[in-house]
């Protein structure tokens, strides 16, 4: 690797987790397997535990987190408010930052990219912190950048990582690396597994697609179309067109900007049998590649297909009886259908919250 803070996508691959995170290394290694991925760089987890050393607070960090109860919100709430804290007083070294500003002009003057957590535990066959670190999109600029560098350091140390960490008994050091990658346009994007996730069934794909950025799809804005197609390619997609209230696209001035549809326009089809055919193919490729299935990130500009992001499925092997409260049947009137946020099946007492503040009142059992 040319630097110790500052690693190319194609010089990382798949082994690089601790180094570039689990989003990094695959990028590398999709980059490598010479997949459709769009230009960047990775700011390595060395670079992020190198600037808390600098400001003295690596040790502190570590300390004060061992502190947190999960089971406790408030407790959690307080903890976690400090060590963000810590991190961003931090900062980046001038060196680091410098090293970061030279990469990023490499790239394009002012090019506009996606700054994206790469967490060095995620996106594993055991877990995957998906969507629990952030991302900043239509990031343009020197100091917008570095900002948002800096805000992704802030994100392993919140709530819901350090709870999910204690779920899954994740007891060593936190480090993040951080995805700096040329911004897709996408005027389609989505997700695509190449294994039906709830069922394990290894011969289909399931794509689900929504018009513009694909944080509506990968956040739940709105409801995407849902595409069943055979791996063989021998029987016509199943296809569920949702309905789409809004697209995020990139305005003018280069930050993202909500447009809304007409009641005529949430239902139209996003992808044709071509653009189907073609996401397929490279979803098949990724699956060889990898030896696995996979949970595919894809975007659509113009006439090309990228490819933003590849993780394990982890769900796999799991069928429907291994899930909690499977052996329970009830004949009672169904109150409400729709598509499943995940895989799985549970039961339990129905709490209404109206804010995020009210968390606590889950561990009060109110």
């Amino acid at each position: 690797m040319a630097s110790p803070v500052i690693a190319w996508f194609n010089e990382l691959g798949k082994g690089d987790t601790s180094i570039a995170g689990g989003k990094g290394a695959n990028l590398g290694e999709l980059t490598r397997a010479d997949l459709p991925v769009p230009p960047g760089f990775v700011i390595t987890a060395d670079a992020y535990l190198g600037a808390m050393d600098a400001a003295g607070c690596r040790e502190t960090l570590r300390t004060t987190a061992a502190t947190a109860d999960a089971d406790v919100p408030a407790s959690l709430a307080t903890v976690v408010a400090s060590l963000r804290s810590r991190v961003r007083e931090a900062g980046l070294t001038p060196p680091l930052r410098a090293a970061i500003l030279d990469a990023y002009h490499r790239l394009g003057a002012r090019t506009s990219v996606a700054v994206r957590s790469s967490a060095t535990a995620e996106d594993t066959a055991a877990a995957s912190f998906a969507g629990m670190n952030e991302t900043f999109l239509n990031i343009t600029g020197d100091d917008a950048l570095c900002d948002a560098v800096v805000r992704c350091w802030m994100s392993i140390w919140s709530e819901r990582v350090l709870a999910y960490r204690a779920t899954k008994k994740i007891t060593d050091e936190p480090a993040i690396a951080v995805v700096v990658q040329r911004m897709v346009n996408a005027d389609r994007a989505g997700v695509m597994f190449t294994a039906d996730p709830a069922t394990g069934d290894r011969a289909r794909i399931t794509i689900e697609g929504a018009f513009g950025l694909g944080e509506v799809v990968v956040g739940g804005q709105v409801e995407p179309d849902t595409y069943v197609i055979a791996k063989s390619g021998d029987a016509p997609p199943a296809v569920r067109v949702g309905r789409k209230t809004h697209q995020i696209v990139r305005a003018n001035d280069g930050t993202s900007a909500r447009v809304d549809f007409t009641p005529a326009e949430q239902t139209r089809r996003v992808l044709s049998d071509g653009d189907l055919a073609r996401l397929r193919d490279l979803g098949l490729r990724i699956e060889k590649h990898y030896g696995a299935p996979q949970d595919v990130e894809w975007a659509i500009e113009g006439a090309s297909v990228f490819i933003v992001q590849s993780r394990p499925i982890t769900t796999i092997g799991k069928s429907v009886d291994d899930q909690p409260g499977s052996e329970r049947t009830t004949t009672g009137a169904v109150l409400a259908s729709g598509l499943g946020a995940s895989p799985g099946i549970a039961s339990g007492v129905a709490r209404v919250l109206r804010s995020a503040d009210e968390g606590a009142r889950l561990a009060a059992g109110e």
